[in-house]
């Protein structure tokens, strides 16, 4: 009889007893059934190549259980058996497939595989990381982290140091061009918000990364996990692998429309007909008044103790709605929330948060802080806030649930409501799935559209709901493309870096008009030119002309090389271009300025403008007030407002005595001053210049930065981290021109100066940031600064009282923890390092005596003679061992390494004892298993690997436990990843007897 999976039944996978506690503890004791589907059936736990799975468990007919009609599972038959290991999760938000990823990164880690775990964003990322912090640091698994402003373990992602490695996407793609070789030791990557592949931004990134992975390192297994996405088939179709889609909910899902006061309904069992429940009386509401249907709805759903998620288009909405709704409703306030609130740095935000949460209401958008998200999701989860007004980024990533969702928007905007290039795009029917899907507590969860219109009813009815009453996501969407004409020399790049790239048959299909993609190196070659997920289209006029001049602009400048058969390779500074994914143009325009800036004249104002000159500078957003967007759509353009920034830079630079630096000189100095040539580019040049210089001074607070710029923590936040990315780039492309060796004092500054664009902090404020301790912002950091406690060396000698003084005490706690946490890492590698010394420590010398004589000769040491010219022991001498491994079959309790008698158990010897009949060769799992346990039901590779460490463990504590010994033996007693293991020894190097 079928019987649905706990999760202590992961123990009949290799999952040890402590770490299923730690699952249980932290998720439920039931797996839900995509989860299950994907253990069973999918093989997310399999570890080198071995199922693993007790037969108990193994893949059978779930007929007789419950109903899996919402879950399928596809294969890609196209791709043959080689990616039979891949598998993309197709599921709704808070479907559980988060928890899949996580279980099988676990899996890797427990039997010493690494796993790369991917997101979009850094805010992702460090909530992830801490995650597998919090939970797994205890058990010994080691996760480290790689974003664009943390660069702290990148090290150790470079030498294979970890377990788990949290990266952001960006990061990943860095990683695969410049130091490709640190894959060849990864197991597992999982990519988290896969349907962002469906996302201009970051799909075409996705794609390469994905091709990368699939095209050079195909022992890796990746586990891609995704929310509904538009034109799903066409997803399921690319992706090489197989897929796994649900759209089971953990629980019942209402979703209706609310008309004269009824909710009528539908839910996920399709044999049911419509439902109705009554929220309000029809005379209470006005017709077509969307205020009317949004009060008495919330307020009918608070009567009721349910928690509310409102979804608006843009950051402006939710905070009006959500004071609106607060000076209307008579809600309990969020007591504790307002009391943590008060402690917080002064903030607009901080400020509109204030007036909302005395009714238990809040919004939620890019423009907080860390600390106001972490604060509203914490009153959440207790209660106390029971109405959030939020733009879609609730939809992805933050693990919320509410018990309703009110969808009250029809237009997604492209980016972001405040930029003035911008435009607005149909509400699409996954989305509508994916903000629905935070719906859902305590046995059902409503998704409620307000239809206070006739109109919008109608079209609710027949557009929405004809398609989410089947699950239906197969309707055709328009092929996804990015025209690249304004920046063909890019593409001409990555391209390059990509694929094997021919110049004639390059100009041959775009005269075809067939698209571009980077999606395979054969297409060339086999003359069959597909197209991938993402294309790349051109305009056809002149395009043999712009072609020559794009790649002759990468020839000339040293970007890329032409062999002889006409195939373009990168060239190492074409490899950082792509790899930072920076333009052409801003790579050139930068070398530039290396050329001629004045060697150890370099200033931060300097440093900034250069980085909001260069294209890329110039085109990461900036928000704008209503007024200048409003004079934008119609064409108006008031001029004194922009020279205000204008004179004020110019004071900057004559205070600075920058008035020579050819840069000030020539963009700045040399203009007109006239209005008609003043235009809005330089408008936002100045702006961003004079924003992130009063930011990275540290001297103003973040509420008189956000008053004088019209812009919020949020934004300004993320403006600095993009210009962070920027820095890097340029102080890479300095040392990559020679400048580490030259000019180290102005590269540093450069290197400085991107890691102060982050959190806007003093240069002597800069260690305590480097803390990455969550919550601890600028204001903070000031006041420790200030009191004298400017590194962690300082704040370990200081007590909590004191500290409590300067900073809240939730930050005192946070601080202490890290300081315990580097304290206790400190620890280990000291005992390490004992335990090491102890192992390499020579036996007790017995000196020579005239009564007594010391044979030392070769033959007795098992070492080859040494020649009169070899160094002394002193001079790193490194004995070579004739014989490096012997075995005794009539001694099963231990072996000789390299001349030293090593301790095994008898199961431990017999598996070494069958590794070296067969020397060099692969033993697979199920061999060992059959011929050693006997293929006993019990027994899984998790045995196996264990043995094999023990064996590992016992020689390096005989030998020495240093790093070249731990390579050496690795090596030695090698896993061969998803096939078995072997003795890596010549025969000549071995003795059995």
């Amino acid at each position: 009889m079928y019987r649905a999976m706990k999760i202590k039944d992961l123990k009949n996978y290799g999952i040890p007893s402590r770490i299923v506690d730690i699952l249980e503890k932290n998720y439920s004791r039931d797996l839900l059934p995509i989860q299950e589907e994907a253990v069973r059936k999918y093989g997310i736990l399999n570890c080198n190549g071995c199922m693993g799975l007790p037969r108990r468990y193994a893949s059978r007919n779930d007929k007789k259980g419950a109903s899996r009609n919402d879950i399928k599972g596809s294969g890609n038959d196209k791709k043959g058996d080689l990616h039979n290991d891949n598998l993309m999760v197709i599921a709704p938000p808070s479907s559980g497939k988060t928890f899949i990823g996580e279980i099988a990164a676990i899996t890797q880690a427990i039997h010493l595989q690494k796993t790369i775990y991917l997101v979009p964003l850094r805010g992702l990322a460090d909530e992830k990381y801490r995650h597998f912090k919090n939970l797994y640091s205890h058990y010994g698994i080691n996760t480290v982290i790689s974003t664009r402003d943390r660069s702290e373990d990148d090290h150790n992602i470079i030498s294979g140091d970890y377990d788990i490695a949290v990266m952001a996407y960006e990061k990943f793609n860095y990683f695969c061009l410049m130091c490709p070789r640190f894959l060849e030791i990864v197991s597992l990557v999982i990519i988290d918000e896969m349907q962002l592949i469906n996302d201009s931004k970051w799909g075409p990134l996705l794609e390469s990364m994905v091709n990368h992975i699939d095209k050079k390192n195909k022992n890796i297994k990746i586990i891609a996990l995704s929310a509904f996405v538009e034109g799903q088939d066409a997803l399921v179709r690319w992706f090489p692998g197989r897929t796994l889609i649900s759209y089971q909910r953990p629980v019942e899902l209402r979703k209706g429309i609310v008309r004269d006061g009824v909710f009528k309904y539908i839910t996920c069992k399709k044999k049911e007909k419509c439902k109705e429940e009554v929220f309000f009386k029809p005379e209470a509401v006005r017709e077509n008044c969307f205020k009317d249907y949004l009060l008495e709805t919330v307020r009918y759903l608070l009567k009721q103790g349910e928690s509310v998620l409102i979804f608006f288009a843009t950051c402006e909405e939710t905070q009006k709605w959500a004071e609106w709704l607060a000076s209307k409703l008579d809600s309990p306030a969020a007591s504790c929330a307002l009391e943590e609130l008060e402690e917080m740095e002064e903030t607009l935000s901080r400020d509109e948060l204030k007036k909302t949460l005395g009714k238990g209401i809040a919004h939620y958008n890019q423009n907080l802080s860390w600390e106001e998200r972490n604060l509203i999701e914490t009153y959440l989860k207790k209660g106390e806030i029971k109405v959030i007004c939020a733009t879609n980024i609730m939809a992805m990533g933050i693990n919320l649930h509410f018990n309703n969702v009110i969808i009250a928007l029809d237009k997604i905007y492209n980016d972001e409501g405040n930029y003035p290039p911008n435009y607005r795009t149909s509400l699409t029917f996954a989305a509508i799935e994916n903000m629905g899907g935070r719906a859902g507590i305590l046995g059902f969860g409503r998704v409620i559209f307000l239809a206070h219109s006739l109109a919008l009813q109608n079209i609710y009815k027949k557009l929405y709901f004809k398609y989410l009453g089947d699950n239906n996501y197969k309707h055709k969407v328009n092929k996804l493309s990015v025209n690249v004409d304004n920046d063909l020399p890019t593409y001409l790049l990555r391209l390059a870096v990509n694929i094997k790239l021919n110049y004639e048959k390059l100009k041959s299909h775009v005269k075809k008009e067939e698209f571009v993609s980077l999606k395979s190196q054969s297409r060339f070659e086999d003359n069959n030119f597909l197209s991938g997920y993402w294309q790349f289209a051109f305009n056809k006029a002149n395009m043999d002309k712009r072609i020559e001049k794009a790649l002759n602009t990468l020839i000339v400048n040293g970007l890329i090389s032409v062999n002889k058969n006409g195939v373009l390779s990168p060239t190492d500074s074409g490899m950082l271009i792509a790899a930072k994914r920076i333009k052409v143009e801003t790579f050139l325009f930068f070398k530039s300025w290396l050329r001629y800036c004045k060697n150890g004249d370099i200033s931060i104002l300097e440093i900034i403008f250069l980085l909001a000159l260069s294209p890329d500078g110039k085109a990461l957003p900036i928000p704008f007030s209503k007024v200048v967007r409003d004079d934008y759509k119609k064409g108006i353009y008031q001029y004194d407002y922009r020279k205000n920034y204008w004179n004020k830079l110019l004071r900057l630079i004559f205070e600075q005595d920058g008035e020579d630096k050819e840069l000030f000189r020539d963009e700045i100095l040399m203009k007109k001053e006239k209005d008609e040539t003043t235009s809005l580019e330089d408008y936002i040049i100045y702006k961003k210049t004079h924003l992130l210089y009063d930011w990275i001074r540290g001297k103003k607070n973040v509420k008189t930065i956000e008053e004088e710029y019209g812009l919020y923590r949020g934004c300004i936040y993320g403006l600095g981290e993009g210009f962070s990315w920027l820095a890097d780039s340029l102080s890479e492309i300095a040392e990559s021109v020679g400048w580490e060796k030259k000019i180290n004092k102005d590269l540093n500054k450069i290197r400085i100066s991107s890691k102060r664009l982050v959190e806007g902090v003093q240069e002597e404020g800069l260690n305590l940031a480097l803390l990455y301790i969550p919550g601890l912002s600028r204001h903070h950091i000031r006041r420790l600064v200030g009191a004298g406690y400017g590194d962690e060396n300082s704040l370990r000698d200081v007590s909590g009282n004191d500290l409590g003084k300067l900073i809240p005490r939730r930050l005192v706690q946070r601080i202490q923890k890290r300081i315990k946490e580097e304290k206790d890492i400190q620890e280990v590698k000291k005992q390490k390092l004992i335990v090491e010394a102890e192992n390499c420590k020579p036996e007790s010398a017995i000196l020579p005596s005239p009564l007594k004589t010391i044979s030392t000769t070769p033959a007795s040491l098992n070492l080859k003679p040494e020649s009169v010219s070899s160094p002394s022991k002193d001079e790193n001498y490194k004995p070579t061992f004739a014989t490096i491994l012997e075995i005794d079959c009539n001694r099963p309790d231990r072996i000789i390494f390299e001349g030293k008698e090593v301790k095994l158990t008898p199961l431990a010897f017999s598996l070494l004892y069958l590794l070296a009949q067969n020397p060099k060769e692969v033993l697979i799992y199920d061999y060992l298993i059959n011929t050693i346990w006997k293929g006993s039901q019990d027994t899984t590779y998790t045995q196996i690997t264990f043995h094999l460490s023990k064996i590992r463990r016992a020689v390096l504590k005989t030998i020495c436990h240093n790093k070249r010994n731990r390579k050496k033996v690795k090596e030695i007693f090698k896993v061969v990843s998803r096939r078995g293991i072997m003795l890596n020894l010549e025969e000549d190097k071995l003795k059995i007897s």
